[in-house]
């Protein structure tokens, strides 16, 4: 089992983000939510446990959280600028403030962030269409295109993705 805390889509999400700006790598929705899941197959992989508390839908370009999609979808095909937000509502106001973000210290372990860090800038140069063709490649995904056409096909499994993702290890360990 794993010796790090699981974490929430959002906050994976957004320390993706904030690491690729950080990097002058910026990411669109897409290549965000294909970096996503193959930090969950890296994950499972390595750990044999999931990073991601949350769940993978199969949808025409590939694996999505619902979730993550619906926070940067207004960004459409261009970078994301900023990470998600988040309203405190107190002492009848508000206070907008930067959501939660992936730490070291959420996290409750410092190798596996360095891990997290390595393997997103291995993946943050492979090109979003790139990794929307491996993620197409892969069996849990071909063998559900009726299915995702009709919006039907059932959500990714994490012993799926980690079968799956066990071919893609060179994406994120570069020789």
């Amino acid at each position: 089992m794993s010796d790090f805390t699981l974490q929430d889509p959002v906050s994976v999400a957004n320390f993706i983000i904030d690491y690729a700006k950080k990097r002058k790598k910026p990411v669109s929705n897409l290549q965000l939510q294909k970096i996503m899941y193959f930090i969950q197959g890296a994950f499972l992989n390595k750990y044999d446990s999931p990073l991601i508390n949350g769940t993978f839908s199969r949808w025409q370009y590939g694996p999505v959280i619902k979730e993550v999609y619906a926070i940067f979808r207004e960004n459409g095909p261009s970078p994301i600028e900023n990470i998600s937000m988040t309203v405190n509502f107190e002492n009848n106001g508000f206070e907008i403030e930067k959501g939660p973000k992936t730490t070291s210290e959420s996290l409750g372990n410092s190798s596996v962030y360095s891990y997290l860090k390595e393997i997103t800038l291995e993946l943050l140069d492979v090109s979003p269409w790139e990794l929307v063709k491996i993620s197409h490649e892969q069996e849990i995904w071909s063998s559900y295109k009726d299915e995702i056409v009709k919006h039907s096909a059932p959500d990714y499994e994490n012993k799926e993705i980690k079968k799956a993702c066990k071919d893609n290890v060179s994406l994120w360990h570069k020789q």
